[in-house]
């Protein structure tokens, strides 16, 4: 049961990581942008500033998680709220931190939810290939599964996977926390 749970909580934290990663994309990238777009009128800066602030707040949801998730105790970050805008906007800091928040979550994201379906998803639906193969076409890793001994083989190749690739994953959470980790220590020693 305690191994249920740890995979249970090993796949919310992949697919929360790439959630997370997609939101810092959006959200930042998105929100930079228009405000630096808009910085010409008077309403720009202010915009760019509170997008700023946003990054304590996205930081320690990205730290909960790890701390809940995969284990790792984190520090809170400390963070003065009362910045000033100017200050806020002309702090390297805050531009670099929002660089790294950015593109290496965004794209590390994206490999923790292939590694979600590989890992768990995939065996899954390879044990089940018995019974889904007449409703659906499958193809298993190039295999088309048409016939019953395809799905059988299908299905035992997705129990040994299934016994296995949660290794890999909890391996790739481990890291993913760690990365988070790194990520904290690294604005800290700035801030």
């Amino acid at each position: 049961m305690e191994l249920l749970i740890s995979n249970v909580k090993n796949f919310v934290y992949l697919f929360l990581w790439f959630f997370i990663g997609f939101l810092y994309f959006a959200f930042y990238l998105i929100s930079v942008i228009f405000s630096v777009g808009v910085s010409f009128t008077v309403v720009g800066i202010p915009i760019l500033a509170g997008v700023f602030r946003t990054i304590p707040f996205l930081l320690d949801l990205d730290r909960k998680a790890a701390e809940k998730y995969a284990y790792i105790n984190i520090p809170t970050l400390k963070w003065d709220p009362q910045d000033k805008v100017t200050k806020e906007v002309s702090d390297k800091r805050n531009w670099l931190a929002v660089g790294i928040m950015i593109f290496p979550r965004f794209l590390l994201g994206f490999l923790t939810f292939i590694t979600a379906f590989v890992c768990y998803l995939l065996p899954i639906a390879m044990i089940l290939s018995p019974y889904m193969y007449r409703l659906f076409d499958m193809t298993i890793i190039m295999i088309v599964i048409d016939t019953l001994p395809r799905a059988i083989v299908a299905c035992i190749a997705g129990i040994i996977l299934l016994l296995l690739l949660p290794r890999l994953a909890e391996k790739i959470v481990k890291w993913a926390g760690s990365y988070t980790e790194n990520i904290l220590e690294t604005i800290r020693s700035w801030r």
